[in-house]
């Protein structure tokens, strides 16, 4: 593991812009991440407006946010979402039911895709990547909360 963990900074560093820069204990493990491949059927990138109907369609959706408790409390969340520590999920997943839908949200998609490549990797059946991450949800005009306020 600790061989492929230069590579999953890189990804991270460079997948998903923001003003904090990831920490080595959040990363996800990059061999993780190239193992599990794009086209899964358990794996889908969606835009806002498909991340929407899925909201109102699916109500046990789980939504996960990978993103810092800084970028979070700076830039909003979607509402009903979750922190989700990358460490934690690397180890643990993100809930017991691997058949329960989930969202992954980061800041433009790059961390989130590389979270759900995980989860499918540990066997989840549903995940899907909010592409554009919150930054293009926000664009596109769609609800943001912001935790703490």
């Amino acid at each position: 593991m600790k061989n492929i963990l230069p590579i999953l900074l890189i990804v991270l560093l460079f997948g998903c812009s923001s003003d904090e820069q990831p920490k080595t204990d959040d990363s996800i493990p990059p061999a993780a991440v190239e193992q599990a491949p794009t086209n899964h059927p358990a794996f889908q990138s969606i835009l806002p407006t498909q991340a929407m109907r899925l909201i109102g369609e699916k109500s046990d959706l789980l939504i996960v946010d990978v993103r810092t408790a800084g970028e979070i409390s700076r830039n909003g969340a979607l509402p009903n979402s979750v922190k989700g520590d990358i460490g934690i999920i690397v180890k643990n997943g993100v809930t017991s039911d691997k058949s329960r839908p989930v969202l992954v949200v980061c800041a433009v998609g790059g961390r989130s895709y590389a979270v759900g490549k995980l989860l499918v990797q540990k066997g989840y059946r549903e995940i899907y990547n909010l592409s554009g991450g919150l930054n293009r949800w926000k664009r596109e005009g769609f609800p943001v909360v912001y935790p703490g306020r």
